[in-house]
């Protein structure tokens, strides 16, 4: 989930005002409900003040985008044939027009705000404003391409409202609705068509066309030139070289069922052309189809050997195949990767000994197939969909088209606001499904809110996508991350000053990019997981965070713990914890909360001296009825580790040994062996792991720092491979643990 907002954030004030009034104007228009107008304001007036707009927009700069997701209402799953054309004049306010459809045109060039604006006129010669939503950003496809001047669409079931400024429109958050006609279409009404439109040309023709389009970036226009060409009467060896130009357009926008379908216009792989064979199995490398991808590509080698892009795509998509069976993977390669922007990671998922169950209670959930131990890599899951938002200092570089603003999402229905990439994730999750609808059932399996709406289909040939079923399964499961893990890091331990200096880490502020990953959406929360999770670009690692048994279910915390920790999981998802923290949380009285803050404070105060804090401790661990193994005190750790702080100055390694078990003891680890008194052990032993703190590699080191001082060696060294197993839970891999104090350069 992005970060809805709460009343200590910035703009909270003036954003819940936005959200007032939106609900306001909601509440106003609503009360409209089946009313038709007869105050349409006449033709100049309306395209006047569109252009005015048009040209105030362009002067708006650095603006925050917002937008407002309104009453939802389903896509049409209506065949065009069983419906009935209206006029503007016959839509009713705030209606969503079962059984019609609307034949627009289009009279002015479009503008973007939020939605892409026109104003579009009926046969009558009505016109009003058209707004449509979730539409590919201006730096990916201009506004005046998708609602071109001149352009005919037909609208299925059109749904009419009133604004917040008491202006009409026709306002489309399904896009599927339209079906966008071309030139030549016969339901193009006469005294609407273009002298191009009855042109006779050759396939030749529109071919060249639409190669011309392509060299320039108008991909989907070219896209509708091969169309065009395809219907004029090629020639099979024309055909064939038509599909695939059209496939490698297809490419280009990330259409891969479409390329994919182009190339499959010769059935036979063994029959395809080099162009064919080689486009083909990008389109399955881009549906993460790769050992179908792997075939493509050797069929295509074995037949033109010489083909040097097949050799390299051939090499590329082995080692996707190879990661997804074994889950290793360049981590190296992967945070020089990190660099690229956004940073999609070309990488495989690997889905390891783990698998989607009924979960009693809690709907479904993700559970082991076999025991696994503590660091075990369970899961790296690249993202269905991730919207990358760069530093604003970065921004203001960035050349990529794929990096996403920030933006304000007013949810009406759902009373809340959210900042974020969550819009663009809305958008971009819709056009995916679009545009290759053979991914729909592994984002339409996920859980989502109230909001029943339309599963992804088919009508008459073409795609149907609910975006406000899209928009509610995001909200459910979209996750806010970092660019890496590593860099994240936030471990006060590291920075002490101590004889027993530990490790340099990095640390970088925290972005607002959001992202999807589908069957990591499957894991449910808890307060004392079972799992971590951890990020680079676009991959989300997951590892076992204690040893565990077959059939366990696996969970991660999908917020820290916080006060009203009840209300952040109810309000962002919809549930309550039944973890044993929670439980304790709800079964203790206020004054039993009051005691454990007072104590706490007593703690810090200045000039308490150690036998005080350590009597404070055992007093904060009496206001608990169940021991640390069941209820771990995770308040704790950072009263262990003050004392640390204060042993480490004086050089007392036995008592700082001391001081860290008894952390790890807090937190509900039970841990075999390790005291440097009163008889040096040989070894240290993890019987049972806790709550996976983000100092524990710190303080894993500590004790390997203190062990080697006293010449305890077989002890430093399995304190620093418990030390790496808790990187690795943290970061997500162990190239970059660094155990030597201080770091070698």
């Amino acid at each position: 989930m992005s970060s809805t907002l709460d009343p200590e954030d910035d703009y909270y004030d003036q954003l819940a005002d936005v959200l007032k009034t939106q609900r306001t104007a909601t509440q106003n228009a609503f009360r409209r409900k089946g009313e038709r107008p007869n105050d349409f304001p006449p033709r100049t007036q309306v395209v006047n003040e569109f252009m005015m707009a048009a040209l105030s927009n362009k002067m708006r700069k650095d603006m925050m985008q917002t937008t407002v997701i309104g009453s939802p209402y389903a896509p049409s799953v209506t065949s065009f044939k069983d419906l009935k054309k209206v006029m503007l004049k016959d839509l009713a306010v705030e209606t969503n027009h079962r059984g019609s459809y609307l034949l627009l045109r289009f009279i002015c060039p479009a503008m973007r705000m939020t939605a892409v604006m026109n104003i579009a006129e009926d046969e009558a010669g009505t016109v009003m404003p058209f707004a449509l939503y979730f539409q590919d950003p201006e730096s990916i496809r201009a506004a005046e391409s998708i609602l071109k001047e001149k352009g005919v669409i037909i609208l299925k079931e059109p749904y009419f409202k009133v604004g917040t400024n008491g202006q009409y429109a026709v306002r489309v958050d399904q896009p599927t609705d339209i079906i966008w006609l071309s030139e030549d279409d016969p339901r193009v009404p006469t005294k609407w068509r273009t002298t191009s439109a009855s042109a006779q040309n050759t396939a030749e023709y529109w071919k060249k066309k639409g190669n011309n389009l392509v060299s320039a970036g108008k991909l989907f226009d070219a896209i509708e030139m091969y169309l065009r060409a395809l219907r004029s009467s090629p020639n099979q060896e024309e055909e064939e070289i038509l599909h695939n130009n059209k496939a490698l357009a297809n490419l280009r926008i990330e259409a891969f069922d479409s390329a994919l379908d182009d190339v499959s216009f010769i059935a036979n792989p063994q029959d395809r052309s080099e162009k064919g064979l080689y486009r083909g199995g990008l389109a399955l490398y881009g549906l993460r189809r790769f050992k179908e991808a792997l075939e493509m590509m050797q069929i295509l080698v074995r037949k033109y050997p010489e083909s040097a892009p097949g050799k390299s795509e051939l090499h590329r998509t082995r080692l996707r195949v190879a990661e997804q069976e074994s889950g290793i993977y360049d981590f190296k390669a992967l945070y020089k990767a990190t660099k690229l922007r956004p940073p999609l990671m070309d990488n495989a998922s690997y889905s390891g000994p783990i698998e989607v169950q009924s979960s009693p209670g809690r709907g479904r959930g993700v559970f082991t197939t076999k025991p696994v131990k503590a660091g075990e890599l369970l899961l790296c899951e690249k993202a269905f969909s991730y919207c990358f938002a760069a530093p604003p200092k970065e921004m203001e570089r960035a050349l990529s088209k794929g990096i996403s603003h920030i933006s304000v999402l007013i949810d009406v229905p759902g009373n809340r606001t959210t900042v974020g990439t969550h819009a663009d994730l809305i958008r971009d999750v819709s056009n995916k499904l679009a545009r290759n609808p053979t991914l729909g059932s592994s984002f339409g399996d996920l859980a989502h809110g109230k909001y029943q709406g339309v599963a992804c289909a088919s009508v008459d040939g073409s795609p149907v996508v609910d975006t406000f079923l899209v928009a509610d399964t995001i909200h459910i499961n979209c996750f806010g991350c970092p660019l890496t893990s590593r860099d994240m890091l936030d471990d006060p331990e590291l920075y002490r000053a101590s004889k027993y200096k530990v490790v340099k880490q990095h640390k970088t502020s925290k972005l607002q990019t959001t992202g999807i990953w589908t069957l990591a959406s499957y894991i449910n929360h808890s307060c004392n997981p079972t799992t971590e999770r951890s990020f680079i670009g676009d991959l989300q690692i997951v590892r076992a965070a204690r040893d565990m048994r077959e059939n366990t279910e696996l969970s991660y915390e999908y917020i820290k713990r916080v006060e009203e920790m009840d209300k952040k999981l109810s309000n962002g998802w919809g549930f309550l914890c039944d973890c044993a923290l929670c439980v304790d949380e709800r079964e203790s009285s206020s004054s039993l909360k009051v005691q454990r803050r007072k104590l706490i404070k007593d703690f810090s105060a200045p000039n308490t001296s150690n036998k005080k804090k350590k009597e404070i401790i055992k007093e904060f661990n009496k206001t608990f009825q169940h021991p640390s193994s069941e209820v771990p005190r995770i308040e704790l750790w950072d009263l262990h580790f003050s004392l640390v702080k204060d042993l480490a100055k004086r050089g007392e390694g036995e008592k700082v040994v001391e001081q860290v078990i008894a952390a790890f003891h807090s937190i509900g680890f039970l841990l075999k062996g390790g005291q440097v008194l009163p008889s040096r052990p040989s070894t240290i032993v993890v019987k049972r792991w806790g709550y996976p703190h983000q100092g524990a590699t710190s303080a894993w080191l500590t004790l390997r720092n203190v062990y080697l001082s006293y010449g305890m060696d077989e002890l430093a060294e399995q304190a620093k491979e418990f030390a790496r197993i808790t990187w690795m839970l943290q970061v997500g891999e162990d190239t970059t643990f660094v155990y030597d104090n201080p770091p070698k350069e």
